[in-house]
């Protein structure tokens, strides 16, 4: 089964892993393109959702690591790990271009750091104690993505554009319980991983209830409805025994939640960049309650 590509701007490097896959080959970046498709002086709120997203691949590698250790769907767990880690690091060679402030230069700084160690424990051949290691380090490695992204989010300009955060948050939940769902069955620790799971889950419904009634258009609205409606088949499965055959839809499930998450993100943004500035800052308001 093909790795799904997600997102409207798909780095360099990861069109030769699909090349690789025997993907068809991808055209060069458009004139005034960077290599990872974004403008060359793109808007905060593009910035945004890059930065935004690199928290979702954090969790999304983990979670096919952990599913090429248990042997869940091992060649599309292979490319989805590919896939994760080229993607990263092509968002990452990005921000380090358009961080808007000091403050997010040296939150990316951290980051970088921190991706460094978790990267080369990803690479290994996955292993039991290296599970355990990724559970240590995947929580530094997502604090400082989430600091990158709220230093990116100081600098839009309206809550409006704030909303592609709180949007982009979902995908990264989605992945994560995903995760969690694989330390469990491995049984690196199960027991703080149940209680993160769960914490995923009741902050995903919370914030579909903050999307369902903040800001939004028809399209929006239409795209809310088909994420809800995956989050409905999604979340009652980690409720069931977690056999390979249930972790392999888990892992299934998850990438179709990112889809849908993905496209609902690129909504909004194109939402914010259309609404006039005065118009953004009075209409979002609900949107700029400061996600976390």
């Amino acid at each position: 089964m093909p790795v799904r590509t997600h997102g409207a701007a798909l780095a360099a490097g990861v069109a030769a892993l699909f090349a690789a896959l025997a993907a068809p080959a991808a055209a060069p970046p458009p004139a005034g393109a960077s290599a990872a498709g974004l403008p060359v002086a793109p808007a905060p709120v593009a910035v945004l959702n890059v930065a935004g997203r690199q928290r979702m691949l954090i969790q999304r590698a983990c979670k096919a690591y952990l599913m090429l250790g248990q042997q869940i769907a091992p060649p599309r767990a292979r490319a989805m790990l590919d896939d994760s880690i080229a993607r990263f690091e092509a968002q990452l060679l990005e921000l380090s271009r358009l961080a808007p402030s000091a403050d997010a230069r040296a939150a990316l700084g951290k980051l970088q750091l921190s991706w460094r160690e978790y990267r080369a424990v990803l690479t290994a051949p996955p292993s039991v104690a290296g599970a355990q290691e990724l559970y240590l380090l995947g929580e530094p490695a997502q604090e400082a993505a989430h600091r990158l992204t709220l230093a990116v989010e100081r600098a839009a300009p309206t809550p409006a554009d704030r909303l592609v955060n709180v949007a982009g948050r979902q995908r990264m939940l989605a992945q994560r319980m995903a995760k969690y769902a694989l330390f469990i069955a491995w049984g690196v620790q199960p027991h703080a991983a149940r209680m993160e799971l769960n914490l995923a889950r009741s902050e995903f419904s919370t914030t579909m209830y903050q999307l369902a009634t903040g800001l939004r258009n028809d399209a929006i609205g239409v795209q809310l409805e088909r994420l809800d409606a995956e989050w409905q088949a999604y979340r009652p499965l980690f409720d069931r025994p977690l056999t390979s055959a249930m972790l392999a839809d888990i892992a299934e499930r998850s990438e179709r939640m990112l889809d849908a998450g993905e496209t609902l993100v690129s909504l909004y943004e194109r939402l914010a960049l259309a609404m006039p500035a005065a118009a953004r800052a009075s209409g979002a308001a609900s949107g700029s309650s400061g996600v976390r």
